[in-house]
């Protein structure tokens, strides 16, 4: 459906909070979330987005909903940690200090993971790969996968909970 400008304003007005709302809630991050509504209407206003009539609410909620979860793909896992910190935790001076704490084990991992581990390590929990997709890329079996996984998973228990071995 071509949509109007007055039609355009109207969705806007009607559906920005709940949209924004929604972005929120899965970006964790305010700006993040106001710059996704926007792109949301911006590609209404060029008309790359067609609504169906009669549906556009739902359209527009299953849009913000896979904006956000592209934008939470394309993330580092530096940034999802230090974004599920920032909200999960009121008492501020604990977020700094776990925050600390976490880009502490990754700069670890990074400098005392062998560079095979390493890479198998930020495959699987900074891109979010299965174990069949890292095996691919890295033309390794995904049992070499998951060796390489327990033996980074082990050396960081080693350093930061070694009670647990």
């Amino acid at each position: 459906m071509s949509i109007k400008k007055t039609e355009i304003e109207e969705l806007y007005i009607g559906s920005y909070q709940r949209l924004l709302t929604k972005a929120r809630q899965m970006l964790k991050d305010d700006d993040d979330a106001h710059d996704a509504v926007s792109d949301v209407f911006a590609k209404i206003a060029e008309s790359s987005l067609k609504l169906p009539k009669g549906h556009e609410e739902s359209y527009l909620m299953a849009t913000i909903r896979n904006l956000c979860i592209d934008r939470i793909h394309r993330l580092t896992l530096r940034e999802k940690v230090e974004r599920r910190l920032t909200l999960s935790d009121p008492c501020m001076t604990a977020i700094d200090s776990e925050r600390e704490r976490i880009t502490e084990m990754i700069d670890y991992a990074e400098r005392a993971l062998p560079k095979q581990t390493w890479c198998v390590f930020q495959l699987r929990f900074d891109e979010g790969l299965r174990y069949q997709e890292i095996a691919e890329r890295l033309g390794i079996s995904e049992r070499v996968v998951y060796k390489h996984l327990a033996k980074s998973l082990t050396k960081l228990k080693e350093k930061y909970n070694p009670k647990s071995i």
